[in-house]
């Protein structure tokens, strides 16, 4: 399997089973895609623990692995741990003494596209069916743009799979939402596409806008305007377009939404265009670290109770340049997704300040090159931040712990629930090593 295929393979993995996790255990038909899902499950693993080097903090490891769906540290210890440590081709190595106890985790990962072929290694590992396999054909047959349905089913035919295992890998993936079949009266035939196509989907598109009035499509052009001009807007903010439109938006995958929810209760959403990274094939942000390390800057510069961000450009570079922020007591509360994905962490530093040393909490970099993606973005020159209202109450907004990716917001399928404030500091604690 060649580095491409595997790329190919670990990009769609991760992408159906930001999906599949969504559903109930029991949910038939789920167990025909376990493959799937589990090398999807380890590609968003990685995605956490990249940037880390060595990790001997056993807790913090399955804090890491809980942050992405693991079940239990059976999961992560017994089948995780020593698939990655046979088919990560070294760039994950797994320690342990001599009685068999773990004694710590080693990745050698340094870009996001070696997450991505090492979940494509575990696919291939795994020996997946090919109904898994015509997911993954399926999936990225269907990215750029819709294909009728026969058309869809010749090309895969051609790469040797049977009609039943078609058609049944199909009536699954339509099943899972993986795909969509769309029917339009100018066809005699649905069209199929997936949750990844965006603008330059017209067929996808048509099938919504072709429903609106015209004042609702110049409301719909003017939403995404705003957005690839301001990309990690609040959407609250677009609220006067008319919420209507935002959730067809949404739903369409026009907008990408990104939403940070506190264990107050309080959720925030914030919008990204689905082509925010215009970057080579399967390098487009799928484990979410982009979107939301610029959804978590854009919490921290409208919803911060004091001292907000001012600058998220000079935020960044800052980040950048010396590897660490602060000291800032917001660093303990308003980032703590940032430390579940691995992209920052919270150390404890004194520097010199205008009225003397200052000691607190500060956000250490991780994932350098996660930052200055997100610094690429926000400093094009399309990229524009508005004057726009302030939060004024705060009674409400503290402790930020969960975020939901695009998909999970798409899928609606799973209700979430209020973390525990005792459970999140305990997580937090393990993460910042304050826990051994």
């Amino acid at each position: 399997m060649d580095n491409y295929s595997k790329k190919k393979a670990g990009y769609w993995s991760i992408a159906a089973q930001k999906h599949l996790k969504e559903l109930k255990s029991d949910t038939t038909g789920l167990g025909h895609l376990g493959n799937l899902s589990l090398a999807g499950k380890v590609g968003r693993f990685l995605g956490a623990i990249r940037g880390n080097g060595n990790i001997d903090n056993k807790r913090k490891l399955e804090e890491m692995a809980f942050s992405v769906g693991v079940q239990n540290s059976f999961e992560l210890n017994k089948i995780i741990l020593p698939l990655l440590d046979q088919a990560s081709d070294g760039k994950v190595k797994v320690r342990y003494n001599t009685t068999g106890d773990l004694l710590r985790v080693e990745e050698y990962m340094f870009e996001s596209s070696d997450v991505l072929e090492i979940a494509g290694s575990i696919f291939e590992h795994t020996n997946p069916s090919d109904v898994e396999r015509i997911v993954i054909d399926t999936m990225d047959e269907t990215r750029r743009i819709p294909h009728l349905k026969s058309q869809l089913l010749q090309t895969l035919s051609l790469k040797g799979y049977y009609e039943e295992e078609l058609n049944r890998s199909l009536l699954l993936q339509n099943n899972f939402r993986l795909i969509q079949t769309l029917n339009k009266a100018s066809y005699e035939e649905p069209i199929i596409s997936n949750e990844y196509v965006w603008g330059k989907n017209h067929e996808k598109i048509a099938l919504t806008v072709a429903k609106l009035e015209n004042g609702q499509r110049e409301s719909l052009k003017d939403i995404i305007s705003i957005i690839q001009g301001a990309q990690g807007v609040p959407l609250e903010q677009l609220s006067q377009q008319g919420q209507e439109i935002l959730t067809i938006a949404k739903k369409v995958g026009m907008i990408n939404p990104v939403q940070i929810v506190s264990n107050r209760g309080i959720s925030k959403d914030f919008g990204f265009s689905a082509d925010l990274l215009q970057q080579e094939m399967y390098s487009d942000d799928i484990l979410d670290d982009v979107k939301l390390l610029l959804a978590s800057i854009r919490f921290g510069e409208h919803y911060t109770m004091f001292s907000r961000i001012q600058s998220p450009e000079a935020f960044l570079s800052n980040l950048i340049s010396y590897g660490e922020i602060g000291p800032h007591t917001a660093n303990l509360t308003d980032y703590a997704m940032l430390e579940k994905k691995g992209i920052v962490t919270v150390v404890t530093r004194t520097k010199p300040g205008y009225y003397g040393p200052r000691t607190g909490p500060c956000l250490k970099l991780l994932r350098k090159d996660v930052a200055e993606a997100a610094l690429k973005i926000i400093t094009d020159a399309n990229f524009i931040i508005g004057d726009q209202p302030e939060v004024t109450d705060f009674s409400s907004i503290t402790d930020v712990n969960v975020s939901f990716s695009p998909e999970e917001l798409r899928m609606h399928m799973a209700q979430s629930t209020e973390s525990s404030k005792e459970l999140e500091d305990y997580s937090l604690r393990v993460l910042r090593n304050e826990l051994l």
